[in-house]
């Protein structure tokens, strides 16, 4: 049984990219969205205008197309028309993309949606769309009736028309290249030439995909990590023998970017009972797709994002075991906080925002203003968010040195009707 997170979900409405002064911009904490529905990975187009995807808040299972979720003790996992893609001008113009796209959550929360997961460009301009599926893809176009997920498609931004590029979630099923669990769930991809690489969180797995109509061509798993069940902290589940529960060690990938060597850099979450200080960042061969373990130390990474000067940006879900901070279906019982931590090419890593607003993000992406855009409260619905960090601005940790060299890191160069959704932009100053 594979217990670990399926999907983490967006919509935004205003958003300011405007040059403000730098003494505006000084140690702050910008929320430019709120009230969206698990927001998930987001990208800037060419002129600077934001594109976002909600994985949406699932259904209510009135229509029978639920499955139990092998990932959230086997709580009802129901299909509903509530995804959605969209953009954000500059000037925070908002413009629906595709609406009415399957979702997939816990029912009756709406938490943890698979759905449209990520949206990327290639060098042409042309764009493309990750969903998610998060359960046994056997189920997907049977009991869910949801042939749209585990998929990856080119966008026609004018029409919103979807091109089926790769099937995932068939792939798993037909082949399971980690050799566990059949379980899919594409979680985000990147783009190399004309290449795009695709991290499966459910299968453990990277594809590498022609976006020229040739689809998959390669696919390779991600190692087990190994920690001995004695340095495990489990949840107490009312007396339940931890020597009892599975032990999956699987791996997770969720975040995928290009390093600046040419490279693929892959953060991963974890398996449960999701143990701290254990998450790894990979160094991907774009070729082969073997991995190699480019840093490791952190706890259920969920996002990376490269600045100009070669320094690596990763991104925390949740700085403890989540099982500690927040339960199944949403209920949050400790504290969610969050970290982005940047690695700098000799290795050095400082922590550059820790809580103060960050909450169970997922998904990094640098914007043209030169601050890091992430989905806060990415896991939740009704409580999402969008926010951006200047990352030159906050206040830094101390910082610590650890084994990673320049060369690992590369060298440094380089349709239903919606409800409205409320939009704020505030300043939260560090103390």
């Amino acid at each position: 049984m594979k217990l670990k997170p399926f999907a983490l979900t967006f919509i935004g409405l205003s958003i300011a990219f405007a040059s403000m002064p730098k003494a505006a911009q000084a140690a702050s904490f910008s929320v430019i969205a709120n009230g969206l529905d698990n927001p998930r990975n987001l990208a800037f187009g060419a002129d600077g205008t934001l594109y976002f995807t909600e994985s949406g808040k699932g259904g209510d299972g009135a229509d029978g197309r639920c499955i139990p979720s092998p990932s959230a003790g086997y709580i009802p996992l129901c299909a509903g028309q509530n995804g959605y893609v969209g953009k954000i001008t500059k000037d925070g113009t908002k413009t629906t993309i595709l609406s009415s796209l399957t979702s997939l959550a816990l029912s009756p929360s709406g938490e943890q949606a698979a759905g449209p997961a990520d949206i990327k460009f290639d060098s042409k301009g042309n764009a493309y769309l990750l969903t998610g599926l998060a359960g046994d893809p056997s189920n997907r176009d049977t009991v869910l009736k949801s042939p749209d997920l585990g998929r990856l498609y080119k966008i026609d931004l004018v029409t919103g028309g979807l091109t089926p590029i790769a099937d995932f979630a068939a792939y798993e099923a037909a082949n399971n290249p980690d050799g566990t669990d059949i379980i899919s769930n594409p979680y985000a991809f990147t783009i190399k030439d004309d290449i795009a690489y695709v991290v499966d969180g459910g299968g453990n797995s990277i594809y590498s995909v022609g976006l020229d109509g040739s689809g998959i061509q390669k696919v390779n798993s991600f190692p087990l990590d190994i920690v001995p069940r004695d340095k495990l902290e489990y949840p107490d589940l009312g007396g339940t023998d931890p020597n009892t529960l599975p032990v999956t060690q699987q791996s997770v990938p969720t975040g995928i970017t290009v390093a600046p060597d040419g490279s693929l850099t892959v953060t991963e979450y974890t398996y449960f009972p999701y143990p701290e200080g254990e998450a790894r960042v990979f160094k991907v061969d774009p070729l082969t797709l073997q991995p190699t373990v480019l840093a490791d130390g952190f706890t259920q990474l969920t996002g990376a994002a490269y600045d100009p000067e070669g320094n690596l940006y990763v991104l925390q879900h949740i700085n403890v075991s989540e099982w500690k901070a927040i339960q199944q279906g949403g209920i949050i019982t400790g504290d969610i906080s969050g970290s982005i931590i940047k690695i700098a090419p000799d290795g050095t890593r400082t922590t550059i925002w820790s809580g103060k607003g960050l909450e169970a993000a997922s998904g990094l992406t640098f914007g043209p203003d030169g601050r890091l855009y992430t989905s806060n409260r990415a896991r939740l619905a009704g409580t999402g968010e969008i926010v951006a960090i200047d990352p030159n601005a906050t206040v830094p940790e101390p910082s610590v040195t650890f084994g990673l060299s320049a060369a690992a890191l590369g060298a440094a160069s380089m349709m239903k009707k919606r409800k409205p959704k409320e939009v704020v932009k505030k300043e939260v100053e560090l103390v």
